[in-house]
């Protein structure tokens, strides 16, 4: 005579899928954990009425200005950010020991910004929010 107990589907299946969402909630804290050493990301909040165009990144160093030419010194996003879009992107800059990140550009009817995204930096990551209004351009940054 067989004593053993054997599990039915149902119970397979319900006991897989709280183990599965045991698992995708671990995965999501860890990767919240790690978030902030992430290569630098930069989120544009586009609240204007304007599109935003000549997007560049720029890494400020020492004495170095925007008028540096080493290579890996200025990132040009290649795309236009429209009125009311949200567009995020990892500038490719060289830093070697520590620095700042700051962001310059221009709205569809000529004016031109220039913030700083990331006051001081060793290690190029984090993250940097700008959201422009018709008013005025504010940065939330958390960079490393």
């Amino acid at each position: 005579m067989n004593t053993r107990r054997r599990f039915s589907k149902k119970k397979i299946i319900i006991l897989s899928a709280i183990v599965l969402g045991i698992a995708i909630v671990a995965f999501m804290s860890f990767l919240n954990a790690i978030d902030p050493f992430r290569h630098l990301r930069i989120t544009i909040h586009n609240q204007s009425d304007y599109d935003l165009t000549n997007i560049q990144a720029n890494l400020v160093q020492g004495d170095n200005s925007f008028n540096n030419n080493e290579s890996g010194s200025t990132y040009v996003f290649d795309k236009d950010i429209p009125s009311g879009a949200n567009v995020k992107f990892a500038p490719q800059l060289k830093l070697s020991g520590e620095g700042g990140v700051s962001l310059a550009f221009t709205d569809s009817r000529g004016k031109t910004y220039n913030k700083t995204v990331c006051g001081y930096t060793e290690y190029l990551s984090g993250n940097s929010y700008v959201t422009v209004t018709n008013e005025n351009v504010t940065v939330k940054e958390e960079c490393m």
